[in-house]
C-alpha cells in the first residue's frame, strides 16, 4: 500500500503532525485544473484517484487536474463557499440552516468508509490479543470516565473465550484454527495485494500460559488458502505476525485476557471535522443515555469540559490521530480504517478495536463490513443525503462508518472564477472515482464503494455540475 503523504513525513521525522495534498499554482491557473480540499478522510482515495484521473485520456480527454488539500470537513465547506476551491469534500451535512450554505451547489455521496477505533497498549496478555469493545464502554472512554485499561468495563467486554478465528488488514488476511487429532488445523487465507516481493515471513508462534513463546512457523507467505498444521497444546495461543507487525491471536481452548492498568490517552480531532461528526453520531445514536450530546464537528464530551490532565489530546487530520495513537502506549483514538491499515502494513504498533454492532458481533471496521453497513441505508434521491439505520441488525455490518460528499458549482452560481471548463473536470473526476477509481481500488486503499443504487443517484446528480 502507498503510505499517506503525511504518515511517509511522520516516520521519516517522527513528527505527529504534517500536512498534505500541495497546491502545483501553475497547474492550479490553467481553465481545466480545478483546486480542491476538504475532509482528511478519504484523503487517500483522492490522492491515488486523482494521480491516474489525471492520464486517463478517456475519462479525462482535456487532461484537467485534481489538487486536493485534506484541511478537514469544516474548512473545506468554508473555503469551498468563500469560492477558494472549485470542488470539496465533507463527511459531515451542510444544510440551510448552517451559516455559509449557498444552494447553488451540487452535494452528492461519493465514497464510504469504516472509522476504526484505533489503538495502542502495550503487554495486553495474551500478546496480540485484539480488544473488543461495547459501545457503551467506548462512550465512556471517549467521555473521560474510564480512564485506565484495565477498567471493569472493558474486563467484562473480554471474558474468557476461544477465539477461533482472526481478520487483519481490512480483511485481506484472514485466519481459523481448529483441532484436528493431536494438532491444531490453522487455515490462512491472505489476498494477493497484500503478498509483494518486499512482503516478509509470515510468523507465527506458540505459548502455553506464561511460558516461552516458540516459533512454530516462519516462511514466506503465498497468496490464496493454506493449511498448515501445528503442534497443539491445552491452551495455547497462536500469534500471527505478517510483515513483521502482529495481526493477533487465535486459540481452541478459552484463555483469559489480562489487561494493564496504563492509564488511557484518548486522542481527538482539533479541527473541524466530519470524522469526528460521524463517530460522535454513532455514540449518541447507540447509546445516548451515555452520550447525551448531540453530533458535531467539533470535539467535545458530555460533561462540557475537557479533561486537562493531558488525557485528551487534540490532533490534526485522520493522520495526525492515527499517529499520535500509534506513538503512545495507551493511546486510543478515531480514524478511517485506510490510516490504521497503512501504519500495521509498516509494522507500527496499532490495533483496531472491536465493536460491537446491533447485532451483537464484535467486529473491526473493513471495506466489507462498511458496505454492508452502507447498504442498509436510506438516501434521498433529491439530496444524495445517506441516513444510516444504526439498529440494523445485517450480519457483518460495522457500525462506526462514514459517507464522503463532494461539493461542486452549478450554473446557479455566477462566479466567474467557477468556468465552465473547471466544472466539466469537477464533473469528469466525480465520474471517474464513481465508475472507474472506486470499483477498482476502494477496497484495496481502505474504503467501500458505493452501492449501485446510491452511485445511481451521485450520477443523476452530477449531471448538474456546471
Amino acid at each position: 500500500m502507498k503510505l499517506s503523504k503525511k504518515f511517509a513525513v511522520a516516520v521519516a521525522a517522527s513528527a505527529l503532525i504534517g500536512s498534505a495534498g500541495l497546491v502545483n499554482p501553475v497547474q492550479a491557473a490553467s481553465t481545466d485544473n480545478i483546486v480542491a480540499g476538504g475532509a482528511t478522510f478519504p484523503q487517500n482515495l483522492i490522492e491515488s484517484c486523482r494521480a491516474t484521473f489525471a492520464g486517463d485520456s478517456t475519462a479525462n480527454p482535456n487532461a484537467g487536474t485534481v489538487n486536493y488539500t485534506g484541511v478537514g470537513s469544516s474548512t473545506g465547506r468554508t473555503n469551498f463557499y468563500n469560492n477558494t476551491y472549485d470542488f470539496a469534500m465533507s463527511d459531515s451535512m451542510w444544510s440551510s440552516g448552517n451559516s455559509g450554505y449557498r444552494s447553488s451547489f451540487v452535494w452528492l455521496p461519493l465514497i464510504s468508509g469504516a472509522i476504526n477505533v484505533a489503538y495502542r497498549l502495550d503487554g495486553v496478555k495474551p500478546a496480540g490479543t485484539v480488544l473488543q469493545l461495547t459501545p457503551t464502554t467506548l462512550a465512556k472512554i471517549f467521555a473521560g470516565t474510564v480512564k485506565t485499561w484495565n477498567d471493569a468495563s472493558i474486563k467484562l467486554d473480554n471474558p474468557v473465550a476461544a477465539k477461533p478465528t482472526l481478520s487483519g488488514l481490512n480483511g485481506a488476511a484472514k485466519f481459523s484454527i481448529v483441532k484436528k487429532g493431536t494438532k491444531a488445523a490453522l487455515t490462512v487465507t491472505l489476498k494477493k495485494n497484500i503478498v509483494t516481493s518486499k512482503t516478509k515471513n509470515l510468523v507465527i508462534t506458540s505459548k502455553v500460559a506464561d511460558g516461552f513463546a516458540t516459533t512454530v512457523y516462519n516462511k514466506k507467505p503465498v497468496v490464496g488458502k493454506n493449511v498448515l498444521s501445528l503442534k497443539y497444546a491445552v491452551g495455547a495461543e497462536y500469534t500471527i505476525s505478517y510483515n513483521k507487525v502482529v495481526l493477533g491471536t487465535v486459540s481452541i481452548d478459552p484463555t483469559s485476557v489480562t489487561l494493564p492498568s496504563t492509564p488511557i490517552t484518548v486522542y481527538h480531532r482539533k479541527e473541524g471535522s466530519g470524522t469526528t461528526n460521524n463517530f460522535l453520531k454513532y455514540l449518541n445514536s447507540t447509546v445516548p443515555a451515555v452520550w447525551t450530546t448531540s453530533a458535531s464537528d467539533t470535539f467535545g464530551v458530555p460533561s462540557g469540559t475537557l479533561p486537562t490532565d493531558g488525557s485528551f489530546i487534540g490532533a490534526q487530520g485522520n493522520d495526525g490521530v492515527a499517529n499520535g495513537v500509534m506513538n503512545k502506549d495507551g493511546g486510543i483514538g478515531y480514524a478511517e480504517v485506510s490510516f490504521v491499515n497503512e501504519r500495521q502494513v509498516a509494522g507500527k504498533s496499532i490495533a483496531s478495536a472491536k465493536i460491537m454492532n446491533a447485532a451483537g458481533e464484535f467486529l473491526a471496521g473493513t471495506s466489507a463490513g462498511a458496505a454492508k453497513f452502507v447498504a442498509a441505508a436510506a438516501v434521498n434521491s433529491t439530496t444524495g443525503v445517506v441516513t444510516f439505520d444504526y439498529a440494523t441488525k445485517a450480519a457483518g455490518a460495522y457500525p462506526i462508518t462514514a459517507v464522503s460528499y463532494a461539493m461542486a458549482n452549478t450554473s446557479a452560481n455566477t462566479n466567474s472564477a467557477n468556468t465552465p471548463a473547471k466544472m466539466l473536470t469537477a464533473q469528469r473526476f466525480v465520474n471517474y472515482i464513481l465508475d472507474t477509481c472506486a470499483p477498482a481500488v476502494a477496497e484495496i486503499k481502505g474504503y467501500a464503494a458505493l452501492p449501485a443504487n446510491i452511485v445511481s443517484i451521485s450520477k443523476t446528480l452530477a449531471l448538474n455540475i456546471q
